[in-house]
């Protein structure tokens, strides 16, 4: 709890876990008289500290690749005690539960010192930290729905997504023995799909990258959510960003195997997939064979010179 006391008001804040309401985050008072819906008084502090811990906290989230944080988003963890000296002031009603004064005609101004915005947002308040953890699991809801919109509809068979060569058995009852192949490139998908006239198509299906997969810890969230290569990737493997894998079951393939070039780019795009996989469902890479590398081979060919004298 972070508190400071001046001749006129006294505010004190801390990390509320409740949703905003009017009923559990406003103890304030005006003049002794206890408004129990708030009012402009409490409008007039909140503002002043909702404006500081966005700031710090978006200027945070930037270097996380974090969703932008509006006023809205913060008051939800703000727990705001209130009490001031109030010239003349008028209330919504008899029963003086809502503050109707505008601030100009306080008499006063709150003038809250550094020192006090210093403490909010230092790291140790813990407040900056919570507004974070929230934007980070919003984001994964957001781009679960985003992602399984259609795939959930139709788990069996997905259409609509160019170039995969879907397993017949994905998304089906024998679904875990599944895998899907991810090719770095479209000759490399030709390679694959050379393959599966030998072990069948019933249990591998096949989905080339066009590229070095986004970052998904640095990117923005906007940037993620409409990425369709990241969508497509989610939608035919099942995965949801909000949810939480112990085992395999409930997803589109039992296995992601990564079949990728033995160079520098190659090695980029499996350490991308990793990436993906660790910051979303760290759980998967507990799973015994989630996932799995195709080790294309490294040929080196030379040819001996003679020289004769």
């Amino acid at each position: 709890m972070i508190y400071d006391e001046q001749k006129r008001v006294s505010v004190s804040i801390c990390i509320s876990f409740d949703k905003f309401s009017s009923s559990n985050w406003i103890p304030s008072f005006v003049n002794s008289i206890h408004t129990s819906k708030g009012g402009t008084h409490v409008q007039h502090v909140t503002d002043k500290l909702i404006d500081a811990l966005k700031e710090k906290s978006n200027t945070l989230g930037k270097r996380l690749g974090s969703m932008e944080i509006k006023g809205t988003h913060i008051k939800n963890h703000l727990f705001v005690f209130v009490n001031c000296l109030v010239e003349n002031p008028a209330f919504d009603s008899q029963t003086k539960e809502t503050l109707k004064t505008e601030a100009r005609n306080f008499g006063s101004k709150c003038e809250l010192p550094s020192k006090f915005y210093a403490e909010l947002c230092k790291k140790e308040s813990g407040f900056t930290d919570t507004i974070l953890e929230w934007a980070k699991a919003k984001e994964k809801i957001d781009l679960g729905k985003s992602a399984l919109l259609g795939a959930r509809a139709s788990k069996k068979k997905l259409l609509g997504i160019p170039k995969l060569e879907d397993a017949n058995e994905a998304g089906g009852n024998n679904a875990a023995e599944c895998t899907l192949i991810l090719t770095e490139g479209d000759s490399a998908k030709a390679l694959a799909v050379a393959g599966l006239s030998v072990v069948g198509r019933d249990k591998y299906g096949v989905f080339p990258l066009k590229g070095k997969l986004l970052n998904v810890r640095e990117a923005k969230h906007d940037t993620i959510k409409n990425n369709a290569e990241i969508s497509n990737i989610l939608k035919i493997i099942g995965l949801d960003p909000a949810r939480k894998y112990n085992d395999v079951s409930g997803l589109r393939y039992g296995t992601i195997m990564i079949m990728a070039d033995q160079d520098y780019d190659g090695s980029h795009i499996k350490g991308l997939i990793l990436n993906m996989i660790a910051h979303w469902w760290p759980s998967l890479l507990e799973v015994e064979g989630f996932l799995k590398e195709f080790v294309t081979p490294i040929i080196k060919v030379s040819r001996c010179l003679y020289h004769f004298a």
